[in-house]
């Protein structure tokens, strides 16, 4: 059996792309599996229709259901890999780049020195964030839904400022002195990108941070017990389930969140598959199987949608392949419509909501270039040797760098070394022109080790380019860099 499988696979293999393709339409459209007895469905076509109804459901739940599991998936390792139990514990990565070289959590960049927390308001009602100065933070909801901007794209315009974050529904009275928001859920994710010039590293990020950002219950004030932990080297996963727990842990969350948290569509699609508020979840057998193969298929839609994404405008320039990670703006809207594909190709790849990364900003918030094809519009392969020359004049304010990622966990490489990345930080070598050579394969170009990432024979890369502080020449265009370019 094993060997006619082998067989199969390599006859599939030396299959052209066309003849591929033309297999799959066949076996689409020639199968006539339902049968009718003067119109009305077998037993046979009953099984098997409702079979496919409960399957399409679940890999749909899969797919719709990312931004809250990939969210609450933050709140878990905050628990269960960090010990970041209550409102007011902070996880920190002290160090740039090496302290999160071990850590599987979607598209972290290496340059920041993050700040990590969430609160529950369920338990500690109304809570206050004490935010610091110069800081990219944000609070999104337990749906990852954006709340507000902290620091230098929030109202606080980059001077420091106290937030109010009000539990769905609150009635109570509102004291002023405070950036008030009301939020959709009880837990809420607090984080901020932090800048060394203000941190420092090491205990010096500690004890910044424990200076400077406060998160506790407006009732009760700071806590003193608080803790602030260093997350450097701890390692931990960050990301949502891919395999049938997914659905159990997706329950966990539907019991403690409001109904309000939840549009009656998204109550009914769950609960047409088990999960129904307030009831215990106890799939039978029959639905556990089908959920693990509704993760299997909807993990595939997942990986398509992202890198062979077919919706207009995925990318940025007309002669480049970089792509968008945002499609439109930060709530997903075409119109009056819900742009799904292109929510779920973000939140798939990333976490982080907020309008700073999507919208004009002439040298405040962020801009992120995605890429995973090389010029002649090929995957990019780790056995492979790559050269990315990037023009001169970056438009930078803040800083810039090139970081890899491993497209099944869209986390940092495990290549080995430090810090899967380049940036300004690093002093690569600069050409005469202003333009600057990164390379990328298993080993360093003689003399260009600072302008190279270790890449992984057999293993699939991408990368963001990231431009903090974004000036005009990326918005119009003017500026464009180059295609990578395959070299062996």
């Amino acid at each position: 059996m094993q060997k006619q499988l082998i067989i199969g696979v390599l006859s599939l293999a030396l299959l052209s792309c066309e003849q591929q393709k033309e297999q799959v339409k066949n076996e689409i459209t020639t199968e006539n599996e339902y049968e009718y007895i003067g119109g009305y469905p077998t037993d046979a076509t009953v099984e098997k229709a409702f079979y496919q109804l409960d399957l399409q459901r679940a890999s749909q739940v899969y797919l719709e259901f990312i931004p809250l599991t990939s969210q609450n998936s933050i709140f878990r390792a905050h628990n269960e890999d960090y010990g970041m139990k209550k409102t007011g514990d902070v996880g920190i990565y002290t160090e740039m780049g090496t302290g999160k070289a071990g850590a599987i959590g979607l598209t972290y960049n290496t340059e920041s020195i993050y700040a990590s927390a969430h609160c529950d308001l369920k338990i500690d009602g109304p809570v206050v964030i004490e935010t610091p100065s110069n800081v990219l933070g944000i609070v999104d909801d337990g749906w990852m839904r954006y709340v507000t901007d902290l620091g230098n794209a929030g109202p606080d315009k980059g001077k420091g400022g106290k937030y109010l974050l009000l539990p769905p529904g609150y009635k109570g009275d509102i004291p002023e002195g405070y950036f008030v928001f009301e939020c959709p859920t009880y837990r809420n994710w607090i984080m901020v990108r932090g800048f060394t010039e203000e941190t420092g590293t090491g205990q010096n990020a500690l004890d910044y941070y424990r200076k400077n950002l406060k998160i506790y219950p407006l009732e009760t004030g700071p806590r003193e017990d608080a803790i602030y932990v260093s997350m450097t080297g701890m390692g931990g996963n960050t990301t949502h389930p891919r395999d049938a727990s997914y659905f159990d842990f997706l329950n966990e969350i539907v019991q403690y969140e409001p109904a309000t948290a939840f549009t009656p569509y998204e109550l009914g699609v769950l609960q047409s598959i088990g999960i129904e508020k307030g009831k215990d979840f106890n799939p039978d057998a029959r639905m556990k199987e089908i959920y693990k193969k509704g993760v299997e298929r909807g993990e595939a839609m997942a990986k398509a949608n992202a890198y062979a994404n077919r919706l207009e405008g995925v990318r940025i320039y007309d002669d480049r392949k970089y792509e968008r990670l945002f499609i439109g703006d930060y709530t997903f809207q075409k119109g009056d419509a819900l742009w799904i594909d292109a929510r779920t190709l973000f939140h798939y790849e990333a976490i982080v909501v907020t309008p700073a990364m999507t919208r004009k900003m002439i040298g405040n918030g962020s801009q992120y270039l995605i890429c995973y094809r090389d010029k002649d519009d090929n995957f990019m392969m780790g056995e492979h040797n790559y050269k990315l020359n990037i023009p001169a004049n970056i438009p930078a304010e803040t800083f810039w760098s090139v970081t890899v990622y491993h497209p099944d966990t869209r986390s940092l490489l495990q290549n080995g070394e430090d810090k899967p990345s380049v940036s300004m930080y690093d002093k690569p070598i600069v050409n005469e022109d202003g333009s600057i050579d990164l390379y990328f394969g298993p080993e360093a170009p003689e003399g260009q080790e600072n302008n190279w990432v270790k890449t992984i024979p057999g293993e699939g890369w991408e990368i963001l380019f990231r431009l903090y502080g974004p000036t005009e020449a990326f918005f119009d265009q003017t500026w464009r860099p180059n295609d990578f370019e395959k070299l062996n």
